[in-house]
């Protein structure tokens, strides 16, 4: 029988993680993802192993065998397919529902419960790549002297066949290709959104995550191919302590999300505007309402084993 990754961070086997990797056009090493976790998953067993001979780890040893306590790849990959995979997989469309739920958001039009737009066979893909949207890339491309205002970058940029932006990395996207209904979920520990883009000073990476999601992406194999812009929603993941009128607000603007989000939510604001300014107004106000927020806390509190060490004693297997 096989054994699961990590009793705690990662209670799923290689064959059940290497399921939700999202299916690629070009060719390539099937388990590159799987390695990264696998890595890591030795570096705690070998940790484990000197504390169990009495030894005392370096603090290299510790920082490397202690990585995924912090590591939002195993924190999503643990708490999505927890979601997915409860009860043999189910009421996935249920306990999907209540964490969308949580995160603030309704269904599409068309759909009276999230149960209904999450309708037949779900789909759980992690490390999604979207392409750039091409209107984006066209707009910075007449506004380089607005955004790049370092001359060598600007040459680069000016040059022929330059990418101005490579593809959009989804940590996670949960799909239901019978209805055309996905949620990207952008997740965070630790870290902060980042904000380095090489060839635009006012990109910033939950920018770009609402841009992608505004994008058919039709040559995308299936069943990516199958998701509806219009029907699209992004939710950010974040420790409960971060979010807005959970700890207050001097924790929650800690964090660049902690401003962006809010702003972002907020069909009246006009920073979603200024940062994809190639967008529609009406497009943009719309997608405002499809933007959720939701904790670790939520999802484990949806499925009390999907965050296990947040009740667990720190550094327990």
């Amino acid at each position: 029988m096989a054994h699961v990754l990590h009793h705690t961070y990662l209670p799923f086997t290689a064959d059940q993680l290497r399921e939700h990797f999202a299916p690629v056009l070009a060719p390539g090493e099937r388990d590159r993802h799987l390695r990264y976790y696998q890595a890591s998953v030795e570096e705690a067993r070998k940790h484990d192993e000197l504390i169990r001979a009495g030894d005392r780890p370096t603090r290299a040893q510790t920082r490397l065998g202690r990585q995924m306590e912090k590591d939002e790849r195993f924190w999503l990959a643990t708490a999505l397919m927890s979601l997915y995979h409860a009860n043999g997989g189910s009421g996935q469309d249920e306990l999907f529902a209540r964490l969308l739920e949580r995160a603030g958001l309704r269904p599409p039009p068309g759909f009276s419960r999230w149960e209904d737009a999450l309708a037949g066979a779900l789909e759980l893909f992690f490390e999604v790549n979207l392409p750039s949207p091409g209107s984006y890339r066209a707009w910075l491309r007449d506004h380089l002297g607005d955004r790049t205002p370092i001359p060598y970058l600007k040459e680069q940029a000016e040059a022929p066949g330059a990418r101005l932006e490579g593809t959009t990395k989804a940590d996670a996207m949960l799909l239901a290709p019978a209805t055309g209904v996905a949620v990207i979920f952008e997740a965070k520990v630790l870290s902060d959104i980042s904000t380095h883009v090489t060839f635009d000073l006012a990109r910033n990476q939950l920018a770009r995550s609402i841009d992608v999601m505004l994008q058919a992406n039709p040559a995308l194999p299936a069943p990516l191919s199958l998701r509806k812009p219009e029907r699209t929603f992004l939710v950010l993941l974040t420790p409960a302590l971060t979010q807005p009128g959970r700890a207050g607000d001097a924790i929650s603007k800690s964090r660049l999300y902690g401003w962006l989000m809010p702003a972002y939510q907020d069909p009246h604001s006009s920073l979603l505007r200024q940062h994809l300014p190639h967008r529609d107004g009406s497009e943009l106000a719309q997608a405002a309402e499809r933007l959720g927020w939701a904790s670790w806390e939520d999802c484990h509190s949806v499925a009390p084993a999907a965050c296990s060490w947040l009740t667990a004693t720190p550094g327990t297997a």
